[in-house]
């Protein structure tokens, strides 16, 4: 019998409405996870900072390892819940924490293989442990590499196996799932349809990050923070130096300069020679020579500003005569 094929297919109905809702709102958040994991990654990170923080506590009730006591150990995992919760609000763990939780499912699905490819090695329970602790490590770590492309990923992976969980529950009550976390040498086919289910996994992550790519997470960079000013500029418009507005109000005088000689009037020597000194660069700080003449100078711009030289009609006429015989 190949993996695909069995021919019983009991459908398992859910035990109970509370395990219905449960799984629904798994399905509907691993549908947020595989098409909006990026964009709305202060969200996922939220779920899943609750999910790790309170998975913590619960794992290790599992073993009979107990922390506080039996009421106390939980109210400890709420509170985990919801420190880790806090914790993933927050970019950049939101984005190692979803990395790190698609880096252990990696590992899981690797070692499932490794024990299916290789039935004469013994895998045990530390063995699995220690390898899905190691991919939720590298794939934190790729995340500080490139975030926005690890996150996509590792949204996609971790929202389509949801949704694959999901359906497994409402189809079979997750013998899909126990059967590949029960994975041994020599398996059995997965019950019913969920060799489909397995295949349609990759299938599903694959599309979801196409999507998130070119649909839902294009030109969205959630490291660079919108409304802010650049640091330099806003510091370069704070200490604008005083030279520079210097400048810029004796642009207005360059601009009569040049208003007045295409308008065929002569500016005096005087005006030029003091607007050549106001704006000449490099000075440094105002001396006190400076700032006693500061005010004759103005007023010679004040004055000059407005005086025009008039030239006699006999020199006018020289001036005519020269133009015409060039």
């Amino acid at each position: 019998m190949g993996v695909m094929e069995n021919p019983s297919c009991p459908s398992t109905p859910p035990d109970s409405t509370i395990s219905a809702l449960l799984w629904t709102t798994v399905a509907v958040f691993g549908v947020v996870y595989a098409l909006l994991g990026y964009r709305c990654l202060r969200a996922v990170g939220f779920l899943s900072g609750l999910a790790v923080g309170a998975g913590c506590i619960f794992l290790l009730l599992t073993k009979n390892i107990s922390i506080m006591g039996y009421p106390i150990d939980y109210a400890l995992a709420v509170v985990a819940g919801l420190f880790g919760a806090i914790l993933g609000s927050a970019h950049p763990i939101a984005a190692a924490l979803v990395s790190a939780i698609a880096g252990a499912i990696i590992a899981g699905v690797t070692m499932a293989v490794c024990i299916v490819t290789m039935p004469d090695h013994v895998f045990g329970e530390r063995e699995v442990l220690v390898s899905m602790g190691g991919g939720a490590i590298i794939f934190a770590v790729l995340t500080l590499l490139c975030a926005k492309l690890i996150t996509i990923i590792s949204s996609s992976i971790v929202g389509s196996a949801m949704i694959v969980a999901s359906i497994d529950f409402f189809m079979h009550g997750l013998k899909t799932v126990t059967w590949f976390i029960q994975m041994k040498p020599n398996p059995l086919p997965p019950p019913c349809y969920g060799g489909i289910l397995l295949c349609a996994w990759p299938v599903a992550a694959v599309v979801s990050i196409i999507v998130q790519c070119f649909i839902t997470a294009w030109r969205i960079d959630h490291s660079k923070r919108p409304g802010r000013r650049n640091p330099a500029h806003r510091a370069r418009s704070n200490s604008r130096p005083r030279e520079t507005r210097e400048e810029a109000r004796q642009r207005k005088y360059r601009y009569l300069y040049q208003v007045r000689t295409a308008r065929g009037d002569i500016i005096s020597q005087n005006y030029v020679s003091a607007l050549q000194k106001r704006i000449q660069p490099g000075t440094g700080p105002p001396s006190e020579h400076s700032t006693k003449t500061s005010s004759n100078e103005r007023n010679t711009l004040n004055s000059d500003r407005t005086h025009f030289t008039n030239i006699p009609d006999s020199d006018a006429d020289k001036m005519d005569i020269v133009h015409e015989r060039g």
